[in-house]
């Protein structure tokens, strides 16, 4: 489904990615995982076209995406749950969703704001509360659940866990697994190494904007770098 080849992104004169080629294939939940830094997050943003790369191809469903603009991406089935939420404070939790959903006819975003509410059953009891007045936790919850009303057939998710207390950490990735057994394609970046390599099929290893192992993600937790450098094993 995505397929990222030989990707060069630099910010100024500084490389933040270099060479970087990985693959999604439809239905899997591929993981990339790695310290502060590394380079995770800007491959998330270069995909949604945020960022332009230097050089190489990004393909998605066989077609070059790399030049593509940002809503057109969306169009396309590409949705980007940024790191650090970026939710409407003032707006209400029910403006925040519709305005993930804006592109699709109304009648849909409706009856996807009574899917979100079933995922999310918090969500649903706060529909006409402001989104700055959530938890960390709930504001999670709104971004993913603004990310799927444009209904992607690939979700980039970004860092899902970060500053989250234990118990809705749990919350969140049992919420991935469940997308992910209704068949969604996701991406994930996350720092929580343990937890992305429980919920993925396959994950890559990235350190300073290169891609330095790759594999299924249960060979991986067994890998000794990786265990050394990541499960503090």
């Amino acid at each position: 489904m995505l397929e990222l080849d030989g990707l060069h992104v630099h910010y100024g004169n500084i490389r933040a990615l270099e060479g970087v080629s990985l693959r999604v294939a439809q239905g899997e939940l591929v993981a990339i995982i790695g310290s502060n830094g590394a380079g995770k997050s800007t491959t998330l943003k270069t995909i949604s076209g945020l960022l332009r790369p230097s050089q190489g191809t990004i393909r998605y469903q066989g077609a070059p995406i790399e030049r593509e603009p940002t809503d057109q991406i969306v169009r396309l089935g590409i949705s980007h749950c940024p790191e650090g939420r970026r939710i409407f404070g003032r707006l209400t939790v029910r403006e925040n969703l519709i305005l993930g959903g804006i592109q699709r006819p109304p009648a849909e975003v409706r009856a996807d704001l009574e899917m979100i509410g079933e995922l999310f059953p918090r969500l649903r009891e706060r529909m006409n509360q402001a989104g700055g007045t959530l938890s960390g936790g709930e504001q999670q919850m709104l971004a993913i659940g603004r990310a799927l009303m444009s209904r992607p057939r690939l979700l980039l998710l970004d860092e899902p866990s970060l500053g989250l207390a234990p118990i809705m950490v749990e919350r969140i990735f049992a919420v991935v697994e469940d997308l992910k057994r209704q068949g969604l394609t996701i991406l994930l970046v996350e720092q929580n190494v343990h937890h992305a390599l429980d919920v993925a099929d396959r994950a890559y290893v990235m350190e300073t904007g290169r891609i330095t192992h790759e594999g299924p993600a249960a060979a991986l937790r067994h890998d000794p770098q990786v265990e050394r450098s990541y499960l503090g094993h």
